[in-house]
């Protein structure tokens, strides 16, 4: 390992690149600077015209240079300067890192509130690059992040997107695709398009739930944490399931949708030979039929308590949100795994931040329980998802199973049903805009995860799932479920967050919380006060001196605040349809600059105000500490 490359690999070490990787073959690769994989190219280092090295890639019997061979430094300086207009908070993904001087020329005209997210697909390239070019500066820049192309590269461009885009910041994004990558990993080049267009989408359906529900979130939140402190969470799931080869044995996901109805007796066949979860929804129709499911999952900070008014039910293990409605929380029997959906990354970045070490449990939250069941199947590990009741449509004229609580009325079907859509047998049925997002949602995913993932829609009726495939539940069970499992019990045994000393570093975190919360709004005072007399500057035309210099200093220090104060987070979860209205503004680029740190000084204000607001709702539900 030369010089170069380890320069570059520590650039990687310092920005934690290796700890987030979770290909363990890239990881090594990347670590002994070679792959020990079988590659279906050959990359190599040339020079052109001018001397500069530049990357060359052969496969299928052609050469193709990765940038210009005439002039590769000056090529892709022009090629970069089409970018060089960013808008405030924009974010850009660049499709082929290569030699990475695109990467740099753009870095170089951007903002400090944008980002730059390049996805390398070949590893080869990448290591070739690293054992010849620094590119240690790049990788450094707090403003970029790469991904490198796996089986998981939609996916993780996707919850990368997710963490880094606030819903109040919804800009277009763009994206610039290197020379070369378009035809050689075609694609998957449409794919991070195709993923990234749905993202965005995403971001601007789920935003306006989070302004709808944010007082019964933040409420919930702070109910529930108590509940966490004895509880358990996803992540000691997945630790526990990893105990056991899953690569043979199904999840069922058994969701709430009409056609339930036709084989939910069915699902007894598979009781201890598939790991059978519940939504929420679905599960006063089990214990009608009897059915020993393993978990039910919830989610719905407003989803009513009579859903689980069965004992049998409340007895059951449950994988809930810790913004989930408190009373069913509260009332609950059986064990409470929290994952780290919605409020979780608050919770642990925020308010448990160095003391809870890992991340409850990722879980891609789709707009449904059963997009996030979905997930948190995913991540325990199933290498077969089985759907049952996804129906996503109105079938039959109905749009849930049998006893469920809150079945819609003909009008109210007549109301939703606005579209049409093919349904899983090849007939036409009705759905809504909301169900047809979810069926995208589906689609999106499958297509992410299909290289390691079988997903199978048993559902025996409802729309068309595109990519899952077409089983009845008797011939999956047939199929797939032979071997025998005891979930009842591997859940039992998962062990808790927070015991001993741990457990009292926790209570001490939340403790302390509002004194860390007046020290935080100590500094936003501060960076009001500048940003006011910043805005004094842009009247008065002053650009330059001492003065200048210092307040400029410290609202460029507030500008990063979402990326460098962990409260930020939990404060603006108090604050949110003002933290929308300023990005608003500030994403506006008609907007003049005194406006803009106007409304800067008023959201360090609006701030503050949420930080009273939470210490008033510390005193009143932490009693017990």
């Amino acid at each position: 390992m030369n010089v170069i490359y380890q320069k570059n690999l520590d650039a990687f070490k310092d920005r934690h690149y290796l700890d987030d990787e979770s290909d363990p073959n890239i990881k090594e690769a990347l670590l002994n600077g070679k792959n020990n994989n079988a590659s279906m190219c050959n990359v190599s280092l040339s020079q052109d015209y001018c001397g500069n090295s530049i990357v060359c890639l052969s496969r299928d019997g052609y050469d193709y240079a990765l940038s210009s061979r005439v002039d590769a430094y000056n090529a892709a300086k022009i090629y970069s300067e089409r970018y060089n207009d960013p808008e405030p908070f924009e974010t850009y993904i660049l499709f082929g890192m290569g030699d990475g001087r695109i990467a740099r020329n753009v870095l170089k005209d951007m903002y400090d509130n944008n980002l730059l997210i390049a996805i390398e697909p070949e590893i080869e390239v990448l290591l070739t690059v690293m054992s010849e070019i620094d590119i240690s500066d790049i990788i450094s820049n707090e403003n970029f992040f790469l991904l490198i192309g796996n089986a998981k590269v939609f996916e993780n461009l996707q919850n990368l997107l997710e963490g880094v885009i606030n819903p109040g910041t919804v800009t277009p994004i763009r994206f610039l695709i290197s020379p070369g990558y378009d035809v050689l990993y075609s694609d998957m080049c449409r794919g991070c398009i195709k993923m990234a267009d749905y993202v965005m989408d995403a971001i601007r359906i789920n935003s306006n739930t989070i302004i709808e529900m944010a007082e019964e979130i933040n409420l919930n939140t702070f109910k529930n944490l108590r509940y966490l402190i004895n509880g358990s969470d996803l992540y000691s799931i997945i630790e526990k399931f990893k105990e056991v080869d899953l690569d043979d044995i199904p999840a069922i996901l058994v969701c709430a949708g009409p056609s339930l109805d036709k084989n939910i007796d069915d699902l007894k066949k598979a009781e201890g030979k598939a790991f059978i979860l519940a939504v929420d929804s679905a599960v006063r129709a089990l214990e009608n039929h009897n059915i020993n499911y393993n978990a039910v999952m919830t989610g719905d900070a407003q989803k009513e308590y009579s859903v689980f008014e069965d004992k049998r039910t409340r007895r059951k293990p449950l994988i809930a949100e810790i913004s989930s409605n408190y009373k069913i929380i509260e009332n609950w029997h059986g064990r409470v795994f929290f994952n780290g959906a919605s409020m979780g990354y608050v919770v642990q970045n925020s308010i448990f931040n160095g003391v809870l070490t890992h991340h409850m449990g990722e879980v891609e939250t789709g707009g449904s329980i059963s997009t996030n069941a979905f997930s948190a199947i995913e991540a325990l590990g199933f290498r077969t998802i089985v759907l049952v009741g996804q129906d996503l449509a109105f079938t039959g004229g109905q749009g849930h199973v049998q006893g469920y609580s809150n079945q819609e009325t003909d009008e109210e079907i007549k109301e939703r049903g606005i579209e049409q859509v093919k349904g899983w047998d090849g007939s036409m049925l009705i759905t809504d805009s909301q169900m047809r997002y979810y069926i995208r949602w589906f689609e999106k995913k499958i297509e992410a995860v299909k290289d390691y993932i079988t997903v199978i829609d048993a559902t025996q009726g409802g729309a068309e799932i595109q990519g899952a495939l077409n089983m009845t539940l008797n011939e999956v069970i047939d199929y797939k479920c032979n071997k025998t499992c005891d979930f009842d019990k591997l859940l039992m045994d998962v062990p808790y967050v927070f015991e001993g000393e741990d457990k009292e570093k926790c209570l001490e975190q939340l403790r302390k919380l509002p004194e860390r919360l007046n020290e935080f709004g100590d500094k936003l005072k501060k960076y009001k006060k500048n940003y006011i007399k910043m805005s004094d500057f842009i009247k008065n035309n002053i650009s330059s001196g001492r003065d200048f210099e210092k307040v400029y200093k410290v609202v460029k220090e507030a500008n990063l605040i979402d990326r460098t104060e962990p409260l930020y987070h939990l404060v603006t979860t108090f604050c949110v349809r003002d933290i929308y209205k300023y990005k608003n503004i500030v994403m506006n680029k008609d907007k003049p600059m005194d406006e803009v740190l106007k409304a800067s000084a008023q959201m360090m204000d609006d701030c503050i105000k949420a930080i009273k607001e939470i210490i008033k709702l510390i005193k009143k539900e932490w009693n017990y500490l």
